[in-house]
């Protein structure tokens, strides 16, 4: 006889072979093992995707899911303190958990911080937007929320779904942060950042604090915290889908002025550069990939920055063009503020 998790996670769990645009960023999968895996960006492997196992059934675990025990393995409590495990390590972790994955291909420059999974081992995905409808059913308080960001940020509710536990059906009333998924064109996307921005600098209570760091697209509102994804809603916007990676390059110190932002909130976020040097030698414009989920919505027009990372080179239909990338938190440092 099935339990309540499995009553509950049925009525949210849709089908592998109903995912007909394959994986893509911010999507929560189930595995065949119990645990509950996210992808990430919109460049994945055929028959498979890169991304983490967020939560792993875990007997002793203190997160509790629809009556089981779940654990983290990309954060962990330190002196009392919540912080976010280091990602080579949440890699280590996976593969102890799951060491199947330790037999799979060496992920891209750009996924080396994630795992390769296949998608016949989900049982199956959770659709943003059909998860929300259902909990928008079910919780008059999450329903005044969804809906009060139409008048505040000018969104209708058919450009939302939810991310988060919300993917799956979990919602704890009233003060459970609210992670929800923008949809929308680069342009339709863009004003809304720009909205969320001027929102928290019109009022700096809003502001989010967490994991030691202040998040730049999440805001406080109706006594909650806001987390926005964002998505694009036309894929051939997307910048990078189908291309290939190579390392030029370990270990480069660039300088460089944000000259281009309008994919700043997505993941991965591109920016170009401007006034690039790299180490100490002047170079042509170029863009700057950040693969990192917690750098979403960090750097705008006019930023100067210093990075330290790695020099690649990108291929795509188009062809072949150099590019900085970031894959970890602490290799960007913003020198000058927009």
């Amino acid at each position: 006889m099935n339990d309540f998790f499995d009553q509950r996670i049925a009525k949210f769990l849709c089908p592998i072979d109903q995912l007909t645009g394959g994986p893509s960023d911010a999507m929560y999968f189930l595995h065949k093992k119990g645990g509950l895996v996210y992808s990430e960006g919109y460049a994945h492997p055929p028959g498979g995707l890169y991304g983490c196992v967020i939560k792993y059934p875990d007997p002793k675990g203190h997160i509790i899911i629809f009556g089981r025990n779940f654990n983290w393995t990309h954060r962990r409590y330190e002196n009392e303190k919540l912080v976010i495990v280091p990602y080579r390590e949440q890699v280590r972790r996976q593969v102890a958990l799951l060491p199947e994955l330790a037999t799979r291909p060496p992920c891209p420059p750009y996924a080396d911080h994630f795992s390769h999974f296949l998608l016949g081992e989900m049982q199956g995905f959770f659709d943003a937007k059909k998860s929300l409808g259902i909990l928008l059913q079910e919780s008059a308080r999450l329903k005044e929320v969804i809906e009060s960001l139409e008048k505040l940020l000018g969104i209708p509710l058919n450009r939302i779904g939810c991310n988060g536990s919300l993917s799956y059906g979990y919602f704890e009333e009233p003060q459970e942060d609210v992670d929800v998924i923008f949809f929308g064109t680069v342009r339709q996307n863009f004003e809304i950042i720009q909205r969320i921005r001027k929102l928290k600098k019109e009022d700096p209570k809003r502001e989010c604090v967490e994991l030691g760091k202040t998040w730049p697209l999440r805001f406080g509102h109706l006594g909650t915290v806001i987390c926005p994804f964002f998505k694009y809603a036309r894929r051939e916007e997307i910048p990078l889908t189908e291309f290939s990676m190579e390392v030029v390059k370990e270990a480069v110190v660039v300088h460089g002025v944000v000259a281009e932002d309008i994919h700043t909130g997505y993941l991965p976020a591109i920016v170009t550069l401007d006034k690039v040097s790299i180490d100490g030698k002047p170079h042509a414009p170029l863009d700057l990939v950040i693969y990192d989920g917690s750098q979403r919505g960090e750097y705008f027009m006019n930023d100067r920055l210093k990075i330290k990372a790695r020099l690649v080179k990108i291929t795509t239909q188009k062809g072949t063009r150099d590019a900085i990338l970031v894959t970890m938190p602490g290799e960007i440092n913003l020198e000058t503020p927009s």
